[in-house]
């Protein structure tokens, strides 16, 4: 085959394809219609000799030779749009495109506010959407160039994405105001007693934070006596303030609900680690001045809300 004669964006349609499975849906993530991305798998074939995808009823799977063509084909692609992103000047102020998110429910409670209104005053023609999707999803949409930026208490994603602390998060228990037996402060032998609320977000980026405090109360030998599990965040300060249940959340989240109803913060009577609040993207997101400007739009926000004596 003689490379000179190769449209080189059948090599985007091939990537697609080995990323969808589908005609249609490669077509869409090159801005092509059906018709056109099935034109254009025929060229490649033409070119190749080879079948390259198969229709089966799991979708189109590639051959051997396909196989083997992923990753060269994938790298050269990857090598060509950091290299066309260093040129790239990025100007906020006239810029009109969007920003995906992934964001939990308490971020969007505590940081967003502020995040969005820097994001308008610098940036009026950007628009920002926020995303809850599996962490395993969230992945593979970042790997595909489909979402920008993940943050929260996250675990590492794996060697082909950056990591950036934003700050760090400490433990505290949140009551009641009218807590018939707790006061302003509360020993271990009553936590123990309590009845407590376990958060388990149906968001996979938060999901460490209830798995964390069941590894160190287990290590201690403490067992927590579960009288509500929720996963979601939103309406919780309005169920503690109504009960006499427990709950142990970190710092910032815990002084936002004081806001919101009729709940105060007690400290808890033993230590806990520290948890790392984080965002994290993918290489091929790494030099795109856009991305990095939103980066760093995004920690500023956050910092700015945790120097803030109430968060939230």
């Amino acid at each position: 085959m003689n490379l000179n004669s190769l449209d080189l964006n059948l090599l985007l349609v091939f990537d697609a394809l080995m990323r969808t499975r589908s005609v249609t849906l490669a077509g869409e993530r090159v801005g092509l219609s059906q018709s056109a991305a099935s034109n254009s798998l025929q060229r490649l074939r033409d070119a190749l000799g080879d079948p390259l995808f198969v229709r089966t009823p799991k979708g189109m799977e590639p051959s051997p030779l396909a196989m083997e063509l992923e990753l060269p084909i994938r790298g050269t692609l990857e090598q060509l749009r950091d290299t066309l992103q260093r040129t790239r000047v990025f100007e906020p102020s006239t810029a009109n495109r969007s920003f995906k998110l992934l964001l939990s429910d308490i971020a969007q409670l505590v940081h967003m506010p502020l995040m969005v209104s820097q994001l308008r005053q610098q940036a009026p023609g950007i628009s920002l959407e926020t995303v809850a999707p599996p962490l395993r999803e969230a992945k593979q949409a970042m790997v595909d160039g489909e979402l920008d930026l993940a943050m929260g208490f996250l675990p590492d994603l794996g060697a082909d994405f950056h990591r950036q602390s934003l700050f760090t998060e400490t433990w505290t228990c949140v009551v009641s105001k009218d807590h018939p037996t707790i006061g302003e402060t509360l020993t271990e032998a009553e936590y123990i007693a309590a009845t407590h609320i376990a958060y388990h977000p149906a968001v996979s980026i938060h999901s460490i934070l209830d798995q964390l405090l069941v590894a160190q109360f287990s290590s201690k030998g403490i067992k927590r006596k579960i009288g509500l599990s929720v996963p979601y965040w939103g309406g919780l300060a309005s169920t503690v303030a109504a009960c006499d249940l427990v709950l142990t959340a970190p710092v910032g989240p815990a002084l936002s609900m004081t806001r919101l109803a009729n709940v105060r913060i007690v400290p808890l009577p033993f230590e806990l680690p520290k948890i790392d609040l984080c965002m994290q993207w993918h290489t091929r997101m790494h030099r795109d001045p856009a991305n990095q400007w939103f980066r760093n739009l995004c920690a500023q926000s956050y910092r700015a809300g945790e120097a803030l004596p109430i968060r939230g």
